[in-house]
């Protein structure tokens, strides 16, 4: 059984967030019935759709008449968690709000997905993702902007102004403005909060006895996709503190191959390239690996020069051998790369399918396809092959059976309003949480579980202060406290079992043959604490890539991300996007597994292991592809054009005279509007054009058409015009960020967060992602200093000041708080 059995969910949500947040509640055994209205799903025709409604249950409903909202009632009545994503006010007008619901059942977690929140300045706003992501100016993040946002938010010219990027150097296409992302990575950041908010929701009820609203936004996912370069702070100007991975000068890895593919080495490594190359692709002393190279590109800003100085010459080598070479070659020497493939052929690779990333599924309607499988493993509950998506209507006789048997039996069931539990500040608090990960995926996991009332302690080296001195450390590293070990010394080891005794989570990222070597793998801490949760998050896949340098480079390029946001599918050139969610999505599965793994041990008792990946992450992220076993079918998924404008021309963004704008016209109605707004009612005439079939045959066609109107006036004289005729678009905006930081409100409702920081001094960044109204999420405190709390912990675990001190003197640990 999986882990949620039991768990009943009402699905009434549509487009991209909301039904994966259902498809992995079932997936962990959630009975999940999907709600769809009499005229259907408005965005049924989603590729994703034949995979994320994987394992639900499917009625059709009239919410609008009498006896079918009855049902409804009825079936809330006894569910424990409700999915929706009509715009705020609209479940109010129809009755079904959160309020009229808890009446009737106070259990009830109740799940909204919008836009931009249920309030707020932009609460009406259109909620469709490309348009959150250009009014929100992410679209101006995903190659990153010249010297970084941060020197923009903090008032400086940015990392090395003047700098020049040479050619071949720019990231992206060659041209000026926003990228339109192959991926949608605020709705999927939106799906990896709500499923984590209503999971945390779940266990906070089996204390509180309660259920509670939950808000999840894109907005929200956005502040996800953006940790890295939306920070502001007093000295920018700090060693080590800004680094190159936000700037669209520096080249990021991507090279063509002799095959004509391309790989991603990430970080490119002058030293393992042009040696291997040189020597015929033997593994010899030369063909260094990061940890041997005497030249070691670093992210740190500077070393973008030293990237630009050797591009030619690694593009050059690189096309002396295939991509397959370079891989091979590449992991034997233990040097992350690995080539850049399409979603399809992801689904294809058998290692994938022998993991169980990857699960084949007999549809009823197009027969075996293969799609993503598993993202999160839990040793106890074993998840078993999905059911295939239903028909809409599939199950409407028997979800009304059940609500008219409920609606008969409900005179004799009362509402229990007054029920028994303590109450929690946060979901989960009083839980403590080990965290030894490494870089950016673990740690950014345990971030997560921090914002919702964990306490973190953060286990440093004695060396970590470098690595913590720059924004990329600093953005999953918040609202936790840190004691710095020595953990090859056999007392920083009795220090690390102390805690573990009183600890009920252990989360890394490190090599699982590392965790064994030093003593902290699972079946070496369980000995110490049985009801241990411990997790366990890879690069890649269980298998023979297992032991390959990973990372969340090298999983957009196994996974199909990296070509759908280059636009490969039309000649493009892959782009690894700055709002990746490889690294950060593997978090939020880490986080998931882990409360689920708490849920569970609530329950039964009993801890167990944990484990998701980078490429997990990846593979959810690419998940509106799926394809036959012979790759003979596929989903008519999105197919960017090369110059990342947009999916299509009705779907896509529009240089205009001042600006840009991004367009959503993806129903007949806003087609037929937009062609009356741009004074072109011919367009709807045109045979051409006259159906959605037509429009998308003659797309190019399209998009020339409504390039020559929206090059007439303003982007923002656009959106005015388009807005009176209810035409969903907006401006593309590279200015939002720098309003949301100045704003007072914002960071009263917690979008924003400050904090003072003993290197950088006061600074800004993204503050919470979840928000739940009866257990709220928390800010704990600023990014860790290695060491800051050390004394404090060794305290609580036993030792006395004699022995602590005797620890620090002898550099078992480490005592930084006079620099905190």
């Amino acid at each position: 059984m999986g882990v949620l059995d039991g768990v009943k969910v009402l699905d009434l949500s549509w487009g991209i967030t909301g039904p994966i947040t259902g498809m992995l509640l079932a997936d962990h055994g959630a009975s999940v019935t999907k709600i769809e209205p009499p005229d259907g799903d408005p965005w049924s025709h989603l590729s994703g759709y034949r995979v994320w409604s994987r394992g639900k249950r499917n009625a059709v409903l009239d919410l609008k008449a009498g006896p079918d909202k009855r049902r409804l009632l009825a079936l809330a009545s006894v569910a424990d968690v409700l999915i929706e994503s009509f715009s705020p006010g609209t479940t109010s007008e129809l009755g079904l709000d959160y309020d009229t619901l808890a009446e009737v059942n106070p259990r009830l977690i109740y799940c909204s997905i919008t836009g931009y929140g249920p309030d707020g300045p932009d609460s009406a706003r259109p909620g469709i993702d490309a348009l959150v992501a250009a009014r929100t100016g992410q679209q101006w993040e995903v190659r990153g902007t010249v010297g970084g946002t941060i020197g923009r938010l903090s008032g400086t010219e940015g990392m090395l102004p003047g700098v020049e990027a040479p050619e071949n150097c720019w990231v992206g296409p060659d041209r000026d403005g926003p990228l339109f992302s192959g991926v949608p990575w605020p709705s999927l950041a939106a799906a990896y909060i709500a499923t984590v908010d209503v999971n945390a929701a779940l266990l906070a009820r089996e204390s509180t006895g309660r259920g509670q609203h939950i808000n999840a936004s894109l907005l929200h996912g956005i502040l996800a996709t953006t940790v890295g370069g939306w920070q502001q702070v007093e000295r920018p100007d700090t060693p080590n503190f800004e680094t190159w991975v936000i700037d669209p000068r520096a080249p990021k890895g991507f090279f063509r191959t002799a095959d004509g593919r391309w790989s991603h080495h990430w970080p490119p490594l002058p030293e393992f390239i042009l040696n291997a190359a040189a020597n015929g692709m033997q593994a010899t002393p030369e063909v260094a690996s990061p940890k041997n190279a005497s030249l070691r590109v670093t992210p740190m800003a500077n070393d973008m020069v030293l990237l630009h100085a050797y591009e030619g010459q690694l593009a050059d080598a690189v096309a002396t051998h295939t991509a397959a070479q370079w891989t091979d070659l590449a992991a034997r020497v233990g040097v992350p790369v690995q080539t850049v493939r399409s979603p399809e052929e992801a689904l294809l690779d058998p290692l994938l399918v022998a993991d169980g990333c990857v699960v084949e599924v007999d549809d009823p309607e197009v027969g075996p396809i293969r799609q993503v499988g598993r993202v999160v493993e839990l040793s106890r509950h074993p998840r078993q092959t999905p059911a295939p998506a239903a028909a809409p209507g599939a199950h409407t006789a028997e979800v009304r059976a059940e609500a008219d048997q409920l609606l008969a039996e409900s005179s004799a069931r009362s509402v229990n309003n007054h029920l028994v539990g303590r109450s929690l500040s946060a979901p989960l608090a009083g839980v403590t949480v080990l965290d030894l990960g490494l870089a950016v995926a673990g740690p950014f996991g345990t971030q997560v579980l921090a914002q919702l009332g964990a306490r973190v302690i953060k286990v440093n080296t004695l060396t970590d202060k470098f690595w913590f001195s720059n924004h990329i450390a600093m953005c999953c590293n918040r609202d936790k406290d840190s004691i710095a070990l020595n953990l090859k010394d056999p007392a920083a080891m009795e220090v690390l079992h102390r805690l573990v005794a009183g600890a009920d989570v252990v989360q890394h990222n490190m090599r699982y043959d590392a965790a064994e070597r030093l003593g902290v793998d699972y079946e070496s801490l369980r000995q110490i604490n049985p009801s241990l949760v411990y997790c366990h998050t890879l690069g890649h896949e269980q298998g023979p890539r297992q032991e390959h340098p990973g990372n969340d480079q090298t999983g957009a390029a196994l996974a199909g991300a990296s070509w759908l946001d280059g636009g490969l599918d039309n000649d493009g050139r892959p782009i690894w996007s700055a709002t990746s969610l490889g690294d950060t999505g593997n978090g939020f599965l880490s986080a998931l597994g882990i409360i689920q793994g708490l849920y569970d041990r609530n329950r039964t008792g009993e801890g167990q292991f944990v484990r998701t990946s980078i490429l997990y992450a990846h593979m959810l992220n690419t998940s509106m592809t799926w394809v036959s076993p012979d790759g003979s079918r596929s989903a008519d998924r999105q197919r960017p054009d090369a110059e990342q404008y947009g999916w299509s021309a009705l779907y896509r963004l529009y240089r205009t005279a001042e600006g840009w704008l991004c367009l959503a016209a993806l129903t007949e109605p806003t087609w037929e509007a937009l062609t009356k707004a741009i004074n072109r009612s011919d367009l709807a005439e045109d045979p051409r054009f006259a159906t959605a079939t037509a429009r998308a045959e003659n797309d190019a066609a399209l998009i020339e058409e409504l390039s020559d109107a929206f090059a007439s006036g303003t982007a923002s004289s656009w959106q005015s015009t388009l807005d009176r005729f209810g035409v969903p678009a907006e401006v593309s905006d590279p200015d939002y960020v720098l309003r949301l930081f100045a704003d007072p409100e914002a960071e009263r409702r917690q979008l924003v967060a400050a904090f003072p920081h003993p290197v950088v001094g006061t600074m800004r960044m993204a503050g919470l992602y979840f928000d739940l109204s009866d257990t709220p999420g928390v800010i704990q405190g600023p990014p860790v200093w290695p060491g800051q709390n050390t004394r404090a912990i060794l305290s609580e675990a036993g030792y006395s000041a004699d022995e602590i001190d005797k620890l620090i003197e002898s550099r078992v640990a480490d005592d930084t708080s006079d620099e905190a």
